[in-house]
């Protein structure tokens, strides 16, 4: 079955209508026109053209809230990769050692979300105007959770960020912002995801697109970000009670390029190649590519070669089946079996995202259509483990860590380890040690070491040569921000230490 995915037609027009409000430059260029959205939204396939036209923002290349560029960046910016720079190391590879990390160098563009985000605003101001007809509410909703889901990100990275909770309408208004706090970006996410939870479908009505539990499933990893566990547990477990999502029998399973839009999965950002240049909805995979007279490595054809750090392999128990999901050698194209030696070390490379025909030797163009599950329920089954322990204890939160581990070949964490059966911290590393195993490559890693506060602790004991600081758990403000938005001082509004 081909993949849903935002077609070209449906929403070219959207984006060329909204270029001046939805595109990536938006608070680095003066506004030049808009559309009143009262103009705009018609009839129902407008509101639906609306709607698809912002999944743009979770887009490939360097600027998309899913692309290779920022994937790699906070990948090589955790413990569980580390990165062995080629001759001409580019900003990835400095950033990813948080040199050069300031407000003119530093991984900026995820900030630009921002000015995305007004396509989803124009789109709740725009279809809550219109007359009713039956998908009214649940498009309303899936903006919400796009707006959501994007405004998360940002908050972790930024903290506080401009909102847009409406349509702006004039140049004015766009060139004039405020920064808001982090408890009002929060406020903003959790009234947006509720709504989804709500209104959006049992179902997704095509892959690609979320259903109410995926709503529920953000809503709880957004409270178990604010340390707020009976909540957390309390989303996460309506996901695993109510839904109709499963563990897959494998780990392998649940990442076959074949069976993408799986039974675990709740949310999947949709990629194809075709589509990458016109739309910014391609993807470049973590394929095996080579460079110049350099080994074959993870990553696109420049940079430097991101390997999966000892410290992670060293997480994984005895027989856990994921830790085949970090291969030692790999196929070319003409079948040869190359293994990489990074300065000694063994060669370890992460293919949980890699398409099989990377794997396989197959392929070695960068672009690809394997898409990118950016919520799955073995993720739910760990929060509801991890804030059920906070809240109630770990003889409650058991039953949530166990089918996870029993899925990866293991047997119960309280027979290997007794007392995380009574003891709270006990528990607390282990499901810790379980999220690292479970997910590892899948953008969840520098995450975790933020709310956990361990971030600057846990990149210097792998990477004891990182040029990281306090101050780096935040990302710095670009700096063109403030030149271009009167509503933001750069004395004032600049994270700091930058």
């Amino acid at each position: 079955m081909k993949k849903y995915i935002i077609t070209i037609r449906l929403f070219i027009t959207y984006i060329l209508l909204f270029s001046c409000i939805g595109c990536d430059n938006f608070l680095e260029t003066e506004p030049r026109s808009f559309i009143n959205p009262s103009t705009f939204f018609i009839t129902e396939s407008d509101a639906e053209a609306a709607v698809l036209g912002g999944y743009r923002t979770f887009g490939s290349g360097i600027s998309g809230s899913f692309g290779w560029h920022q994937d790699f960046q906070l990948a090589a910016m955790s413990d569980d990769f580390t990165v062995r720079p080629l001759a001409n190391p580019n900003d990835v590879d400095r950033n990813a050692k948080f040199i050069d990390f300031n407000p003119t160098r530093g991984p900026q563009n995820l900030y630009y979300q921002v000015g995305k985000i007004n396509t989803f605003s124009w789109s709740i101001d725009g279809i809550s105007g219109m007359p009713e007809f039956p998908n009214k509410q649940a498009l309303i909703a899936e903006s919400k959770f796009l707006r959501a889901y994007n405004y998360f990100i940002m908050v972790q990275l930024f903290g506080g960020v401009s909102i847009i909770d409406k349509a702006l309408e004039t140049p004015e208004e766009a060139s004039n912002i405020p920064r808001g706090t982090v408890d009002e970006v929060y406020d903003l996410i959790v009234s947006d995801l509720i709504t989804g939870s709500e209104d959006l479908p049992e179902t997704s009505p095509l892959p690609g697109r979320p259903s109410k539990y995926a709503a529920m499933a953000l809503l709880a990893k957004v409270y178990l970000t604010r340390g707020e566990w009976a909540d957390a547990a309390s989303w996460a477990k309506r996901v695993i009670n109510e839904s109709d999502r499963e563990l897959l029998p494998s780990i392998w399973h649940v990442f076959d390029d074949s069976n993408e839009n799986n039974q675990e999965s709740l949310f999947e950002i949709q990629y194809e190649i075709e589509l990458q240049r016109a739309n910014q909805v391609g993807n470049w995979p973590r394929g095996i590519g080579a460079n110049a007279d350099k080994d074959y490595f993870l990553g696109p054809n420049w940079g430097g070669v991101y390997i999966a750090s000892e410290d992670l392999i060293a997480d994984f128990e005895q027989g856990d089946e994921r830790r085949s999901m970090i291969a030692t050698e790999v196929s070319n194209a003409v079948g040869e079996v190359l293994t990489f030696n990074a300065d000694g070390a063994t060669p370890n490379y992460s293919i949980k995202r890699t398409p099989s025909a990377y794997i396989n030797g197959l392929e070695s163009n960068n672009n690809s259509s394997y898409n990118f599950i950016a919520l799955r329920l073995a993720e739910v089954y760990l929060i509801a483990a991890e804030a059920e322990n906070e809240a109630n204890g770990p003889s409650s939160a058991l039953q949530y860590i166990n089918p996870v581990r029993n899925r990866a070949g293991l047997i119960n964490i309280e027979v290997t380890n007794p007392i995380v059966a009574s003891d709270k911290s006990a528990f607390r590393s282990a499901v810790r040690k379980e999220r690292r195993t479970e997910l590892f490559d899948e953008r969840v890693r520098y995450f975790d070491l933020l709310r956990w506060g361990t971030l600057v602790e846990r990149v210097l004991a792998v990477t004891p040569d990182a040029q990281i600081q306090p101050h780096h758990v935040l990302f710095p403000i670009p700096q063109d921000v403030f030149e271009r938005n009167d509503g933001m001082n750069a004395g004032t509004d600049q994270n700091p230490g930058y």
